[in-house]
């Protein structure tokens, strides 16, 4: 099955921050933070069930070389992007989002 991709409003502005975040530590960081998502992405893309379950139908891809995780729902044909997660944040922060 092919998947449609859908980056959530929060979810473009969690990246967006994080981009910025890293760019501002080192030039070049944050565009490699967006290929590591963007690879994140397309492994999801590949198989979105392959990846645990965190809280009801939420399910979470690790980001490599970064602490962040997308949190994300498959519904039918698409795969939504609920958040670019930093893994030191509180969790309960997570929960409050993805319900």
């Amino acid at each position: 099955m092919s998947y449609a991709l859908q980056l959530s409003e929060l979810a473009e502005a969690d990246l967006a921050d994080a981009i910025d975040w890293y760019r501002k530590i080192r030039p070049g960081l944050g565009d490699d933070l967006l290929s590591c998502v963007e690879q994140t992405i397309d492994r999801i893309l590949d198989n979105p069930n392959a990846f645990a379950v965190v809280r009801q139908d939420a399910r979470r891809a690790l980001v490599r070389r970064f602490p962040y995780s997308l949190v994300f729902r498959v519904r039918g044909n698409r795969v939504t992007v609920e958040a670019v997660f930093h893994g030191s944040k509180d969790p309960a922060r997570l929960r409050q989002r993805i319900g």
